[in-house]
Order: structure tokens, then C-alpha cells, then sequence
């Protein structure tokens, strides 16, 4: 299971005639945690990130989704409201689908039930792997877990080694492992220092995906 959802299973074609079209730049906020839930959307281009905000503004990565991956519908029929934040992680196309229309098609269509569990528990098993890497790993297991996630979901192989094709900051990936961003910039630099990873442009590589599989995350 990837925290990055990016092999969605639902057909855009489906809801074209009951939601609307909409285009997100980049850093646009889709809803907020506690707000109440009114849409669904359904990605037809680009991710969404997922994240929980604490009430002194700190954040907690959750999951990103891609095409054909649905986000807000995990609360349609047991609350009224979101429970976390999701934010356009590069410029977004997406359909935006009234909640109650949302209900009324998954009754409506054979399937469609199956196809909101399954959904919702892709999402519930990335928050399995976020409890798990919380509770058992220490920094550096969790930034080597998260590179291998990467190269697993956005990884271009060439030769023996993979190239992680979409860029991230370190202060993005301190958002992810629940760390300070000093932090992760040290494992980083270590990770290079043995040359285990490199980066090319804004690009990291990685020459030995074994060395980034630390044992005590092997069950994840």
C-alpha cells in the first residue's frame, strides 16, 4: 500500500453530468478540516495532498490522491462535516460533485458501492501506515520509507538506478514524516554522503533501493 494513491479506481466519464468541471492552481485549498462536507471531487489531473492542521497551525501529512481518485467521500454518510484538509499539490482539473448527488449515485449505480469502500479503504490503510511509521520508526527509517513510497509511485528506472520524476523540498518532506525540517535535511545529506541517493536538478536518485528498506518497516 502507497500513501500516494495515484492509480484511482473510478471512471471521470460517470460523473461528468452531475458535477462540474473546475481547475485548481497549485496551493488551492479544496476544503478545511470541520467545514461542512458539501462536495466531492473526483481527479481528473494532477494531486491533491491530504493533511490534518493542529490548532497551533502544525500540520499532519495523511495521503495524496491522482487521477480517478475520489477525496471528501470517506464522511458522506456517518457526518456532515471533513475531517481533514486537502490542498492541490500542482495544478488540479477535477469534477466537483454535490454530496447529495454523490448519494443518490452510488445507491443508483450496481457497483458503486464496492467501488466507495474500496476507496475509502485505500485511505484507511495509508492511515495504518502513518500509525505505524509514528509509532515504531525514528526519522531516519521514516524518510527511507517515504523514498522508497516515491520511487515506488513516481519512480523512473534507468539502468540500476530509479529517478523519483516529481521534485519535493525537504520542508515538504519534514510535513510528511512529522519532523523538523533540520532534521530531515541531515538524514538527507547523510543518505547522500553514502551514496545511497544524489540529486540531479531538483530530481533525487536512488542507487541502492535496498539500503532505503530498513527491516523494522518491512511489514508495512
Amino acid at each position: 500500500m502507497n500513501l500516494w494513491v495515484e492509480k484511482g479506481i473510478w471512471d471521470p466519464s460517470l460523473f461528468q453530468n452531475y458535477g462540474t468541471m473546475k481547475t485548481y492552481s497549485k496551493g488551492a485549498c479544496l476544503f478545511f478540516q470541520n467545514q461542512p462536507l458539501t462536495d466531492i471531487y473526483l481527479v481528473i489531473s494532477g494531486r491533491i495532498r491530504s493533511y490534518l492542521l493542529s490548532p497551533s497551525g502544525g500540520e499532519r501529512h495523511l495521503f495524496v490522491v491522482g487521477p480517478k481518485s475520489m477525496i471528501g467521500e470517506c464522511n458522506v454518510w456517518s457526518k456532515n462535516t471533513y475531517d481533514y484538509c486537502a490542498t492541490t499539490s500542482t495544478i488540479v482539473e477535477a469534477i466537483k460533485i454535490p454530496k447529495a448527488i454523490f448519494q443518490d449515485i452510488v445507491k443508483s449505480t450496481p457497483g458503486f458501492f464496492e467501488k466507495t469502500l474500496q476507496s475509502m479503504s485505500q485511505k484507511q490503510n495509508t492511515l495504518l501506515i502513518q500509525t505505524h511509521l509514528m509509532s515504531f520508526s525514528n526519522i531516519e527509517e521514516r524518510v527511507m520509507f517515504i523514498l522508497v513510497q516515491l520511487a515506488e509511485a513516481y519512480g523512473q528506472s534507468i539502468g540500476d538506478t530509479i529517478i523519483i520524476t516529481i521534485p519535493f523540498t525537504h520542508h515538504e518532506l519534514s510535513q510528511i514524516v512529522g519532523a523538523s525540517r533540520v532534521s530531515v535535511s541531515n538524514v538527507m545529506n547523510s543518505l547522500q554522503d553514502k551514496g545511497i541517493i544524489s540529486k540531479a536538478n531538483k530530481n533525487y536518485i536512488i542507487h541502492s533501493l535496498a539500503h532505503l528498506q530498513p527491516e523494522t518497516l518491512q511489514l508495512v
